[in-house]
């Protein structure tokens, strides 16, 4: 008897998926020879490099995430040898295992096509608000998926305990990358709450409610004991609880209309469309007689309450960084992938193989031909691999060669205009905590109170150099120079700096004097130094 291999056969089938995914993950991240870090990566590979030096977080440096960033930041440095593709590798992988789980779980009740569009409507989604990659909300799509899969898994099987605690564990590590980014769970415990008001099995309901809870502890526990005993709890209760509240405290309506209108101009209404069509016919369906008795009624559910959480939690602060609607994309997937299923229902009932081929070949073609450039740069790194005995794999800031060759490794020095990326590039170290300096964000007295401390650990241990590296026309941070700053009017009327802005002005003009240029910004040098 022949044999025939077909899309559907076992080896070939899960290749080709995998294949695909993978292309359409490593299609969005950003290549570190071409590129360097954002701000918020620059802060977390910073803190990363500190913790392999044995410092906390938080003490060592402010920063209002959770710590779990820094450790996975740590932990890529390490494995790579202090190099940014550590940190590729993790995004890499933690994108691919949200990609695998996403398309798993929605594979289950929808489809392998429905499945795989809704993939790569989300992934490209992702691509237009990553800014750059190595974000908190990045890392969370994991446990996003994985808690959509679990609550899945919950709900199809009862009996088993464990999912209603991989739904809390996955919690307890989003938490830890940023308070914020539990809209997901949220709209699990929501569900939940919904079917034990209209359920028989109350009881099943409630414990499912109870171990989700454990397994969130689970995680959460650990972290804040460890704090403890390293004597950094406190601060960490302040920067990523009570800060973060405060920072969050300015939500408006037009907030949240502005938020909305910046999300669906970065993702595209190309990628978004299908989304809000699936929302629309996944409400029609809950809707139709026992639509809430089915698993797969019951995940929709938890689905449409999800949307609404998150893009609210999103806007929260009124900011409306594009990486805050990152979380947008899960919803994205499994929304598009359920408008794909109802039109896919029609086409394959008729041209089921063909249909099924053509969808998988145009997703491969524009994973491929989409991302040219993407593969080029790759191209560009191999090469250079096999081509130099010593190469220079990941890109450089100009500013961070002049300071390693300006400085000695122990010297502290201060990148004025908070670009945290030349600390990690550099190898040198801030003289103080807190960072942002002079930038406070919010008018609150933690805020004075980080301020003061920045200055008081400043004039203890004055950095050799200062590099003024504040865009006089775009950044909201006062030049170093007197005369530029008096033009700075327009660009610092919003901002909020800190109280002893003009204690450090006058200890810099005392202390410090003009005496080069790095890539041309201003270097400072402390006057007891000499170059």
């Amino acid at each position: 008897m022949k044999s025939s291999v077909s899309l559907s056969s076992f080896p070939i089938n899960k290749l080709i998926i995998g294949l695909l995914l993978i292309l359409l993950v490593m299609g969005i991240l950003l290549n570190p020879l071409v590129t360097p870090p954002g701000r918020d990566s620059g802060i977390f590979l910073y803190i990363g490099s500190l913790i392999l030096k044995g410092k906390m977080p938080y003490v060592a440096a402010w920063e209002n995430k959770g710590p779990l960033i820094f450790y996975i930041n740590a932990l890529g440095l390490l494995i790579s040898g202090g190099s940014r593709w550590g940190i590729w590798l993790l995004e890499f992988l933690f994108l691919l295992g949200s990609a695998a789980i996403g398309y798993l779980t929605a594979k289950k009740y929808m489809g392998k096509i429905p499945a795989l569009a809704g993939t790569f409507f989300w992934v490209n989604a992702a691509a237009h608000v990553l800014e750059g990659g190595n974000l908190s909300e990045e890392y969370s799509l994991l446990f996003y998926f994985l808690a959509a899969w679990a609550f899945l898994k919950s709900i199809e099987e009862p009996d088993k305990k464990r999912f209603g605690f991989i739904v809390g564990v996955s919690m307890g590590f989003s938490i830890l990358l940023r308070p914020n980014n539990i809209g997901i769970h949220l709209a699990i415990f929501g569900t939940y709450f919904l079917l034990f008001l209209f359920s028989k099995e109350r009881r099943l309901l409630l414990e499912r409610f109870v171990l989700a809870v454990v397994g969130s502890l689970t995680v959460l526990l650990p972290v804040i004991i460890y704090f403890a005993a390293k004597g950094s709890l406190t601060e960490m209760f302040k920067v990523v609880i009570l800060f973060n509240m405060q920072y969050s405290d300015e939500r408006t309506l037009s907030g949240v209309l502005n938020g909305i209108q910046n999300a669906v101009g970065a993702i595209g209404i190309g990628y978004l469309l299908p989304a809000p069509i699936g929302f629309v016919a996944v409400l029609w369906s809950l809707f139709r007689q026992d639509g809430l008795k089915t698993v797969h009624g019951k995940f929709l559910l938890m689905i449409i309450i999800g949307f609404p959480i998150e893009i609210i939690l999103s806007t929260l602060s009124g900011r409306n960084y594009l990486h805050y609607f990152i979380l947008w994309v899960p919803y994205i997937g499994f929304l598009s992938a359920y408008a794909v299923y109802l039109l896919w229902g029609r086409l394959s009932r008729t041209y089921e193989k063909p249909a099924e081929y053509a969808v998988v070949l145009i997703l491969f073609l524009v994973s491929i031909f989409g991302n040219l450039n993407v593969w080029k740069n790759y191209g560009s790194t191999i090469s250079l691999v096999f081509s130099s005995p010593k190469p220079v794999l990941e890109y450089r800031i100009p500013v961070a060669d002049y300071v390693q060759a300006h400085t000695q490794p122990s010297d502290k020095v201060l990148i004025w205009g908070f670009r945290p990326a030349v600390y990690f590039m550099s190898g040198r170290e801030a003289p103080a905590s807190f960072l942002p300096y002079p930038l406070i964000h919010v008018d609150t007295p933690l805020g004075y109170q980080w301020g003061e401390q920045f200055l008081e650990q400043f004039t203890a241990t004055p950095p050799v150099i200062i590099v003024d590296m504040v865009n006089p026309e775009a950044d909201p941070i006062p030049s170093l120079n007197e005369e530029i700053r008096k033009t700075q009017k327009r660009v610092l009327r919003t901002a909020v700096l800190a109280p002893s802005l003009d204690n450090f002005f006058e200890y810099v003009k005392t202390h410090y004097t003009l005496s080069d240029e790095a890539d041309g910004y201003p270097v400072y040098r402390l006057k007891t130094t000499s170059k």
